[in-house]
């Protein structure tokens, strides 16, 4: 009984682990209040839950803010492009959705298609932009291209949330229990669950990056020798 109760015990690292999260999404939350705020949330959400998947963290807190300071400008200008791009995306399908034609039909496909995309970049943006350094531009082109790269695992991140918010929306009283597991640690436990999908994903970029660098170095000291 006293080992099940010790700091190194499954049930004490499980029920730590828990309380990050908790603590975790209580940051998310009440950094994202103001809505220009939400893409700096959403990355140092990520950055935290990424450390936790890598046995990297810290503490919670300062691991959180550090994201938050020092991506706030990136990821707010990515946010506010993405928010301005759905925003479209709502007025469009609004005005078509109840007409018929040829025209408004093919307006419905591609905004339909346009969300697909928007989503696909949500997924993976701000998880890019909390661990890798680059412009705002190449960030976005990272995320749809290992969108696609990686199908299923973009398919999986995508219906944990999905499934979740169904789920909530079953009937009245999971509406209340679930506003209260969201509001108490659903958008942490989420980004932590497809933190694991994410770091094999980068993993591989990073192997990949690393292995393509070692191709051209060879072709690069040849050139210099002629």
């Amino acid at each position: 009984m006293r080992g099940l109760f010790s700091l190194d015990s499954p049930l004490m690292r499980f029920l730590g682990r828990v309380a990050d999260l908790i603590i975790l999404n209580l940051l998310f939350l009440a950094t994202s209040l103001p809505v220009v705020t939400v893409g700096a949330s959403l990355t140092a959400m990520h950055y935290v839950a990424l450390r936790m998947v890598n046995g990297e963290e810290g503490g919670v807190v300062r691991d959180y803010f550090r994201s938050f300071r020092q991506n706030f400008l990136q990821a707010t200008a990515i946010w506010l492009l993405l928010l301005i791009f759905a925003l479209l995306l709502w007025y469009d399908l609004r005005s078509v959705w109840s007409a018929a034609g040829y025209l408004n039909t093919l307006v419905k496909v591609l905004s339909l298609v346009a969300c697909a995309a928007l989503v696909m970049i949500l997924l993976y943006v701000f998880a890019i932009l909390s661990k890798f350094n680059n412009t705002v531009r190449g960030t976005l082109k990272n995320a749809v291209s290992l969108a696609l790269r990686h199908p299923g695992r973009t398919v999986s991140m995508f219906m944990l949330p999905f499934a979740c918010a169904a789920l909530t929306l079953y009937t009245q009283t999971t509406i209340r229990w679930g506003m209260f597991a969201w509001l108490a640690i659903g958008f942490a436990l989420i980004t932590w669950c497809n933190s694991f999908l994410l770091k094999k994903t980068f993993d591989e970029a990073i192997e990949e990056s690393a292995r393509r660098q070692e191709a051209d170095a060879p072709a690069e000291e040849n050139e210099e020798d002629k």
